[in-house]
């Protein structure tokens, strides 16, 4: 992890200003190369929170128009309910995709001027409530060339920011308690290390690492690695070390 993705993780998970939150992360991510940068959630297409880098157009389609709404991605057996990346060099038939996503990936990739996006929904109590889109300067055939930790930074930083503004914008209960080993686990992920770095640091088999972070997954509601990290971060369950 690097000292500037370790320093907004602090302010992320510490501050109780949504506004500064923002800021700050659209700051980081505009350093990292990032073109644009939407998060939203809510319980129904109605009621939707929404922080985006163009915030007048985004207001415009993403709520007054609901051409994005907390259910943006459908289900799919490639994908389950993992990241998806698309692009404007890519086929708009793609089928992960909604009518209403597609229209807006049509409108948004010429007017915003961006190559590419990473989408990845979010969920609360294992029920979908809105997502995280990091948009790229790059296609999607592009993006080969970006380091693949950089991504991974950006994601990271861009999950936890959502799990932080969803956190200080409702009322929901904090998430559910982890195991020690599943706090360690998680931990060595946020740190940056693999599975198996985690296996040798803290002397278990990769099979039994796997199955505590599957297990921190299920039990904090996550999809992926990311946000269960994320989760964890912002519930206070893990600390940045």
């Amino acid at each position: 992890m690097t000292k500037k993705l370790h320093e907004l993780l602090e302010t992320i998970v510490t501050t109780d200003s949504h506004e500064y939150l923002w800021e700050q992360l659209v700051a980081y991510a505009k350093d990292m190369g990032a073109a644009q940068l939407h998060t939203w959630f809510g319980q129904t297409n109605e009621d939707l929170t929404c922080f985006t880098t163009i915030p007048e157009r985004g207001k415009h389609a993403f709520i007054e128009l609901n051409t994005i709404g907390y259910d943006y991605l459908t289900s799919h057996a490639l994908t389950g309910n993992g990241p998806l990346l698309y692009g404007r060099d890519k086929d708009l038939d793609n089928p992960l995709l909604c009518d209403k996503a597609k229209k807006l990936l049509q409108s948004s990739t010429s007017e915003c001027n961006y190559g590419s996006s990473i989408t990845m929904p979010s969920f609360h109590n294992n029920k979908r409530i809105g997502g995280i889109t990091v948009c790229f300067p790059e296609t999607v055939s592009q993006l080969n060339d970006v380091p693949t930790d950089k991504i991974l930074e950006l994601l990271l930083a861009s999950c936890t920011a959502h799990e932080r503004l969803y956190t200080l914008t409702s009322q929901d209960p904090a998430s559910s308690a982890l195991t020690p080993r599943q706090k360690e686990c998680l931990t060595g992920l946020a740190d940056g290390l693999s599975s198996q770095d985690i296996a040798d640091k803290i002397g278990i088999s990769l099979h039994t690492v796997k199955m505590h972070i599957d297990s921190a997954k299920e039990r904090l509601g996550a999809t992926t690695r990311i946000q269960a990290v994320a989760k964890a971060l912002t519930a206070g369950l893990i600390s940045i070390s």
